[in-house]
């Protein structure tokens, strides 16, 4: 119990207000990975395995509110649905379908099924794409749509899309950043011949109607899902990174531009940045590229970078993970880097293995109960002890590989396999 409630005064939660994990959105409270909660366990086997039930194809998280846990799943060639189950048993409570147009993906490591789901308490929201726009819907909590906004933005395809959106204060914020000029060649919208614009967009939550847009100077395609800075001033911001902006502090209710941050890196923003005690860090990179980072100290208001020892073999695709003083790195080869927060300074760096030796990573670390479940590509759910020396709790088998991230609820872990949707727990425990 002290460690849960110094880890609430570290991220700024009110004790008195905490009742239980929120996992309403991609990687947990505002994208941090962390869930203040016990009993959740090392192994998974029928010991600890509470249900499990088969889902469609997509590599979206799941998110929770309550007793409902949702995901979204492509069903057929040019449909695909969000899917609520019952987090005590795992009956399907409902599912909404709709139709997409096909279009370029990176068909080994995305699906037209990745963003993920955002939940309140009046709405589930939605973002995806559907040929060549950024599609955005609203479903009740019983399913039921609400509002569909088609053509949020225009969308040019590299690899296929999967930025998960940001509900804050009424607004509803939706990425569509790309690269409109490759090789010489200026992309045009067919058959206007009009550029196509990238941009940052504010829906109004309630009716999915345009609050503003930003429009976005020429990047690579982005896949950082946003997070939000509150201000001391009372207002609220988003920060989001990209490469041909850079990373920027985004007026939540206006869509101005409150400061940039280096708007010239080469690599891409694939990984979530994280925020924690006024201090932003997220990574930059490309396949087998070299790795840039921001690391910015955020309590003047402005951006104020940080001089943090820059290890080997950073993130590219796995987000950082902020556990007190210290941070944890996972880097898609393997390697789990701990180093101090703030400074970068490696306290240790060992290769995470699995149930058959080297390990693979595209899903984010995340943390509770003084643990930190790392989920590969090669199908195995690995526990790490949280803490300044490597220690490696259990590494047990999944149905299949993980590429998504695990939400972590009051005493449970659900896991979204290729296959399948589990939920981990101890049984015979009381159901939350």
């Amino acid at each position: 119990m002290k460690s849960n409630l110094a880890l609430l005064l570290f991220l700024g939660i009110s004790s008195t207000a905490f009742t239980a994990p929120d996992w309403s959105r991609f990687r947990g409270p505002n994208g941090t990975g962390l869930a203040v909660t016990t009993g959740l366990p090392s192994v998974v086997d029928d010991s600890t395995t509470l249900w499990k039930v088969p889902v469609g194809k997509g590599w979206s998280s799941p998110v929770l509110w309550g007793d409902m846990v949702v995901v979204t799943a492509e069903t057929a060639a040019n449909k695909r649905e969000v899917i609520a189950f019952s987090g005590k048993d795992g009956k399907e409570l409902w599912r909404h379908e709709e139709e997409f147009v096909p279009h370029q993906i990176h068909k080994t490591y995305n699906t037209f099924a990745s963003s993920s789901a955002f939940i309140d308490a009046e709405r589930i929201y939605i973002n995806w794409s559907t040929g060549t726009n950024i599609q955005a819907l609203a479903l009740n909590h019983q399913g039921k749509l609400v509002w569909k906004n088609d053509h949020v933005a225009d969308y040019i395809h590299e690899h296929g899309t999967g930025i998960s959106p940001v509900v804050e204060d009424g607004i509803m914020i939706v990425r569509s950043e790309f690269d409109w000029q490759r090789d010489g060649k200026v992309y045009t919208e067919d058959p206007a011949q009009q550029k196509w614009k990238a941009c940052i967009v504010g829906l109004d939550a309630k009716t999915g109607k345009q609050a503003w847009t930003l429009e976005i100077p020429n990047c690579l395609n982005t896949f950082s899902t946003p997070v939000v800075h509150a201000l001391k001033n009372g207002k609220k911001e988003v920060i989001c990174a990209d490469t041909g902006s850079g990373v920027m502090g985004i007026d939540l209710k206006t869509g101005k531009i409150n400061w940039q941050h280096n708007p010239g890196y080469s690599q891409r923003s694939l990984g979530s940045g994280v925020l924690i005690d006024e201090f932003y860090f997220c990574t930059f990179g490309t396949g087998g590229g070299v790795k840039e980072i921001a690391a910015l100290d955020l309590k003047g208001g402005k951006p104020a970078p940080v001089t943090f020892d820059i290890p080997k073999g950073l993130p590219y695709v796995p987000s950082p993970l902020v556990i007190g003083d210290k941070m944890y790195l996972l880097g898609d080869g393997g390697i789990l880097r701990c180093v101090e927060f703030k400074t970068g300074k490696v306290i240790y760096e060992e290769r995470v293995e699995g149930t058959a030796g080297s390990a693979k990573f595209f899903s984010s670390p995340v943390a509770g109960d003084g643990k930190i479940f790392c989920a590969s590509q090669q199908g195995d759910l690995i526990v790490i002890k949280a803490g300044p020396k490597f220690e490696k709790l259990a590494a047990s088998k999944l149905d299949a590989p993980v590429n998504s991230v695990p939400a972590i609820g009051d005493k449970r872990l659900f896991i979204r396999t290729a296959n399948s949707l589990y939920c981990i727990g101890a049984k015979g425990q009381p159901v939350p």
